[in-house]
């Protein structure tokens, strides 16, 4: 196997990691996106209809899924470019890369700043205590609320003390690992020990958000390796070009 079969082979493996890569980082804006529309849609719209202001949780879902397109894109042209020997789509192919890598470091360092600030916690716990306390005087948000503490496995807004204030009981999602088995039948101890949901949201938004950048750093090197290898097999097909113009002109091949 000749060195520019080699670099093609590679580059072929390199952007079907970055395809899949793309396509697991776009499902997973999407899926942020869901969860997050969820914790939402429980709020009073009342309070917010002035509020104007974009916070960082309703921009990380967008760019995910739009980076995950991105990529998936690059990765097609990098197969093309190496398929059929464009220098043309190699050239472009490492250009976007580039602009990709740049693209992906500023991403992720604005995310481990902001994932952690203050604006962060704000907005999560601020949607998480509105849902809460609109839960009292609407049976649907109630129901909504319930299903929210059976995944995340917490209860109340800030803890289980929150329904002392107006029930007699806890409500069986503070109860429950699934929706068939209760876990504290005979006593509330487990409902009593579980973190309020504006505190696991939180925890869990921070989680996933820093995944995904530190992810995106990871896959940032080994784009680093896809422009090194394109620039090798575009040089490497410049060098040939320029073997079979220069026979050409020749008068003999002697």
């Amino acid at each position: 196997m000749g060195k520019d079969e080699l670099v093609k082979n590679v580059l072929y493996i390199i952007n079907v990691i970055f395809a899949v890569f793309g396509l697991v980082t776009a499902a997973t804006g999407i899926w942020f996106f869901v969860q997050l529309a969820e914790f939402v849609s429980l709020r009073n719209s009342n309070h917010y209809l002035l509020d104007y202001r974009v916070y960082w949780p309703q921009v990380a879902p967008w760019l995910f899924i739009l980076g995950g397109l991105v990529i998936m894109m690059v990765a097609f042209c990098g197969w093309c470019g190496a398929n059929k020997e464009s220098r043309g789509l190699l050239g472009l192919y490492g250009a976007f890369l580039i602009v990709m890598v740049i693209g992906q470091v500023i991403s992720a360092t604005l995310i481990f700043v902001y994932v952690d600030g203050e604006d962060t916690d704000k907005f999560i716990k601020d949607t998480v205590y509105d849902g809460y306390y609109n839960s009292q005087s609407n049976p649907d948000v109630f129901k909504a609320f319930g299903r929210i503490e059976r995944k995340l496995k917490c209860c109340g807004a800030n803890d289980a003390r929150d329904y002392r204030s107006w029930r007699n009981d806890l409500p069986l999602t503070c109860c429950q690992d699934s929706y068939y088995r209760a876990t504290c039948d005979f006593t509330d101890k487990e409902a009593n020990e579980r973190l309020g949901c504006a505190k696991v949201a939180s925890v869990y938004t921070k989680i996933i958000s820093s995944s995904v950048a530190g992810a995106t750093l990871l896959m940032a090197l080994v784009e680093v390796a896809g422009i090194i290898l394109s620039w090798t097999l575009f040089s490497s097909l410049r060098e040939v070009e320029h073997y079979i113009t220069e026979r050409k002109e020749g008068e003999t091949e002697c």
